[in-house]
């Protein structure tokens, strides 16, 4: 019985064309990639773009939506700019755009609350860009020293950058707070010393707030005496019999001595009112309330003291008031 031999040409063959196809289906299915529908779109960053690379992701809330294709100085030299390839289909599946943008396209390129900053995945450093919705009136477009190309992105700066400007501000701003602190503090010492004389002074004995309360007690004592001698309240029938008195000049002295009282008291209670400083303003105004109802007074005596049968006849109907019952 012959043994046959295996034919190593075929075999080789067969693993050849084997690779080949292996090798053709790859290029297959990666031109699809290669050959995508794409649009070139421009951002520039006032920062540094360590960790973005060529190829590094773009995308739209956490959507991919393109890539990275080069990176390199702005114009000013100042800026980054970085360049961009969009996924003309996932921006047409998503409805961000329907109608794919060129130079001489009729439609805004992008809207205008769009924005783009650079973002990090995790805590590895790779960045990616990141496209979102801002408010305008909060991130207005930056000024760019140099004209910008009918496909410009504007950016904002990332939350790291914008932490570190925060922080550089307040570091700045620190020798200014410790003045005004220290200001403050000095302030504070002041008033709470003045706080003390004050309650210093209200504690005294022999204080301008002990003496006022005695001034305004004495007053109210000799207005009490003098009402009481004066007793307006009297009925009519001991007014009668006063009346009589008159022409002998006995009420007259009474009244005479009555009005010397109040005015006593009154000038007693303006000189008491005087000496009292700008930090007892409640009391002034109460000075000035007594003050009035003892000229109020006053001037009752005064009027008892010219003509003591006003409180028999009443006032006349020429004074413009009506006659007393």
């Amino acid at each position: 019985m012959a043994i046959r031999t295996t034919n190593r040409w075929k075999l080789g063959l067969f693993i050849v064309v084997t690779v080949a196809m292996g090798i053709a289906s790859l290029f297959w299915l990666a031109q699809g990639r290669f050959r995508r529908d794409t649009f070139s779109a421009v951002a520039y960053f006032d920062e540094s773009v360590q960790g973005l690379e060529v190829g590094s992701p773009m995308k739209f809330r956490g959507v991919p939506t393109g890539v990275v294709s080069d990176i390199t100085i702005a114009p000013d030299r100042r800026h980054v700019q970085v360049t961009s390839e969009v996924y003309w289909d996932v921006m047409l599946r998503l409805g961000i755009l329907t109608e794919k943008p060129t130079p001489r396209s009729s439609t805004p390129f992008i809207d205008a609350d769009l924005r783009v900053q650079l973002a990090t995945t995790g805590i590895t450093g790779v960045k990616y860009l990141d496209v979102d919705v801002f408010d305008p009136a909060r991130t207005p477009l930056p000024e760019l020293p140099f004209p910008t190309p009918w496909n410009y992105i504007p950016s904002v700066p990332s939350t790291l950058k914008s932490l570190g400007d925060a922080l550089t501000l307040v570091a700045n701003r620190l020798p200014s707070i410790e003045d005004q602190a220290g200001g403050l503090m000095a302030e504070g010492k002041d008033s709470l010393a003045a706080i003390r004389r004050l309650a210093t002074e209200l504690g005294d004995d022999d204080g301008q707030f002990v003496q006022l309360l005695v001034g305004l007690h004495g007053a109210a004592d000799r207005v009490r005496t003098a009402l009481d001698e004066a007793h307006i309240d009297a009925t009519t029938a001991s007014l009668r019999h006063s009346a009589e008195a008159v022409a002998s000049g006995v009420v007259d002295a009474r009244l005479g001595a009555t009005a010397a009282g109040l005015r006593d008291a009154s000038s007693s209670v303006a000189s008491a009112a005087n000496g009292v400083g700008d930090q007892r303003d409640d009391l002034r105004a109460g000075l000035v309330a007594f003050r009035e109802a003892l000229e109020s007074v006053r001037a009752l005596v005064d009027s008892l003291d010219r003509d003591p049968a006003i409180v028999l006849r009443g006032r006349r109907i020429d004074d413009g008031a009506p006659p007393a019952r």
